[in-house]
């Protein structure tokens, strides 16, 4: 029980690492070459061919002054390309904030570790290759850049997005793009949190959770949303974790929750070979639950910075 009290409050602000709802939202790859890319008429000999080449690379534009579906379009494809790099190197810059208002009686429900999760500022710099770290063998791309545990980092649609633009910049481009604000299926989650031993989940049902829920979520389609690797388990010998008063079912039933998404950008620059050279993502998150005449809220900011390397 002492798991679902902080799962509660904290799911629908930072839910887990490995979610892979995103890969509904794959981008349409020939659409996308016909926005981006000029094209020039069939060569016919290998000196025309090389010309044609070198102009073909030349002429890559970015939508400046384009629609938000151009633009992200274009952000679309070319930030994924990062997941097929052979060999890149990337520092990654990771800050979590989170305020949490619980109270007494269920604060010292909560493991001792949950404030050492909350907060993270984190720099770590890896190279990869075939999409496997060189430092941590254990690390891979895929999961190291958003969308975690997909090939892709963004599947962003257009309708996720309040405005976007992108400009010229030295001999490259930048692309920013500022999300809708989103509010969470709260329904849905309690519904979810009653079907399921919350304090036992496994790390399948929990994705499957998940996938359901942000589906069509513009944040899950192009942020890093993971909360930490280690959500501290519950230790059986602590004995009983709930004061016997407090009945699961009543407390369910009683919930009431409301819990978002707010300040989504996304600030991307890329060379004039249109390869990915910084990104910046960050939002900020609330999580509101009273129920038995409690009230418990949280409040977090997070930025993730990442410096590219061909």
């Amino acid at each position: 029980m002492r798991r679902l009290l902080l799962l509660t409050l904290i799911v629908p602000m930072l839910a887990a690492c490995g979610t892979t709802a995103q890969q509904a939202n794959v981008p349409d790859e020939t659409s996308a070459e016909t926005v981006l890319y000029s094209t020039a008429e069939a060569p016919t000999t290998e000196e025309e061919t090389t010309t044609a080449e070198s102009q073909t690379a030349a002429e890559m534009t970015a939508p400046v002054g384009g629609s938000v579906a151009q633009i992200v379009e274009f952000y679309n494809k070319q930030a994924n390309a990062v997941k097929a790099a052979d060999r890149i190197t990337i520092t990654k810059h990771n800050v979590r904030e989170m305020t949490m208002e619980v109270p007494a009686l269920l604060k010292a429900l909560m493991p001792k570790e949950a404030d050492d999760l909350m907060n993270q500022n984190k720099t770590t710099t890896e190279t990869f290759v075939n999409g496997k770290g060189t430092e941590d063998a254990s690390r891979r791309l895929n999961d190291f850049l958003p969308v975690n545990g997909t090939p892709y980092v963004s599947t962003l649609k257009a309708s996720h997005v309040q405005s976007a633009s992108c400009a010229q910049q030295g001999e490259g481009w930048v692309v920013r793009i500022n999300l809708k604000d989103e509010k969470m299926d709260m329904a849905a989650m309690q519904q979810n949190a009653m079907n399921m031993d919350m304090e036992n989940i496994s790390e399948a049902d929990r994705e499957k959770m998940l996938n359901d829920m942000f589906a069509d979520s513009g944040y899950y389609a192009c942020m890093d949303m993971g909360l930490g690797d280690d959500m501290p388990e519950r230790d059986a010998s602590q004995g009983p974790n709930i004061p016997g008063f407090i009945n699961p079912q009543s407390m369910m039933d009683s919930m009431n929750m409301d819990a978002g998404f707010q300040n989504g950008a996304v600030a991307a620059i890329f060379d004039e070979d249109g390869k990915l050279a910084s990104l910046t993502l960050s939002y900020t998150n609330y999580s509101r639950v009273s129920f038995l005449g409690m009230k418990m809220g949280a409040d977090s900011a997070a930025k993730q910075q990442y410096q590219f390397t061909w």
